[in-house]
């Protein structure tokens, strides 16, 4: 039977988690033509309410239809409140207890220049981008207000500030953003964008109760990138990514969720496979490091490749390998708070509560063969294609370039 730590709640600013699983927010692709919840996008998250995580995230909801990475991402604007609200109300019609979190987002210069505008603060490699001035990002910064806001108001229980995976808010903390301007340059100027971003937030919810949390990139494996000590650095140095989660705690936030990489380039790094399986160990080191620089709960990664010990970790004892015995350690050494679950909940959205119950002959244990992560690479819906038939045809449509 699984430990008990796994089951126990645990306070999330002023509200409380049921138990120690967290659904990561996973991409599904499949809103209508103006970002809206579908009957997919409501049958998603009502099987993920059934599966009773401790906290749920609403996938990366982009704040501007006009720059996105996705071409039928979910939005959150006032045009889409009233989708949002009924995916909060049948969420909860299902499941009270779990805390639903709606991720909020910009994706910046991994926008998708076939349907939409890639814009990037800083000078790419690439002419075509757009670059951002400041003014522009001063009007960014009010839609993801205005996004707060709206999560608020349809019910949500807080947000994730994405700050991870390359998109814009990630992009602005990078050394590489030498940019001379209000969000570029020092740290103090790259961290500018969250710390003034959160405190209008606060000040337009003056609801205590609402919780505020990010997903942060701790090292994203670029010349550059988060996690370097400089903008033609590559080598590992968390002086900065620790120095930003004490600023996400000392800005009033009540979690963080600790992620690295960049998937559509450093994807090895982000998501542990086959292919490289000590990937899993890199993520709990990076999460205890940022667990031991705050406070506030911390959310891991890292767990769903490990699946039921059928992986390819080496030298390392069978009964050492799974998914629970790593979730039950780590909890129990207080190296991490939470345990984050992304392509498991795809696999099975039930995880968590078959976990919970015991049932633990009864789980559909991702196999990480990336069949959904073709999905999403090909603007397609996602979802798991070994267990679920609807994507399995997706995946066989992929492949016959019928999409």
């Amino acid at each position: 039977m699984p430990d008990e730590i796994l089951a126990s709640p645990i306070n999330i600013g002023k509200k409380t988690a049921p138990n120690r699983w967290v659904n990561h927010p996973m991409e599904c692709n499949d809103s209508d033509e103006f970002g809206n919840p579908t009957e997919l996008t409501f049958k998603r998250y009502r099987k993920l309410a059934e599966g009773a995580a401790g906290m749920i995230t609403v996938e990366s909801l982009t704040v501007s239809y006009r720059s996105r990475a996705r071409k039928n991402q979910l939005q959150i604007t006032e045009r889409n409140a009233q989708g949002l609200a009924r995916l909060v109300k049948e969420m909860r019609e299902i499941n009270e207890r779990s805390l639903i979190i709606f991720q909020i987002n910009h994706s910046g210069n991994l926008s998708n220049g076939s349907f939409s505008e890639v814009v990037s603060y800083y000078p790419t490699a690439d002419p075509t981008v757009s670059i951002l001035s400041d003014e522009d990002v001063e009007q960014i910064k009010q839609w993801f207000v205005d996004a707060a806001l709206i999560a608020y108001q349809v019910g949500a229980d807080g947000i994730d500030f994405k700050q991870c995976h390359g998109y814009l808010c990630g992009q602005l903390l990078r050394p590489a953003n030498t940019k001379q301007g209000r969000f570029g340059g020092n740290f103090e100027n790259r961290t500018r964008f969250f710390r003034e971003t959160s405190e209008q937030i606060k000040k337009k919810i003056r609801d205590e109760r609402f919780i505020l949390g990010t997903r942060v990139s701790v090292y994203e494996g670029i010349i550059g990138g988060i996690g370097t000590a400089g903008a033609d650095e590559v080598a590992e140095d968390l002086t900065e990514p620790l120095a930003f989660a004490r600023m996400i705690e000392e800005s009033g936030f009540h979690f963080i969720n600790v992620s690295s990489g960049i998937p559509v380039f450093t994807g090895e790094v982000c998501r542990p496979t086959r292919h490289y399986p000590i990937g899993v160990f890199r993520h709990f080191t990076w999460t205890q490091a940022m667990r031991g620089a705050v406070k506030i709960p911390v959310i891991g990664t890292g767990y769903s490749y490990l699946r039921d010990g059928k992986n390819k970790l080496a030298g390392v004892d069978p009964t050492r390998r799974t998914l629970l015995y790593w979730a039950e350690k780590n909890l129990k050494s207080g190296s991490v708070d939470l345990i984050g679950i992304g392509r498991q909940s795809l696999a099975d959205p039930l995880f968590a509560k078959k976990i919970l119950a015991g049932n633990l002959d009864d789980i559909n244990y991702c196999k990480a063969c990336g069949g959904c992560s073709k999905l999403l690479q090909a603007q397609a819906r996602v979802g798991c294609t070994v267990y679920d038939d609807f994507y399995k045809e997706e995946l066989r449509r992929i492949k016959r370039g019928a999409l």
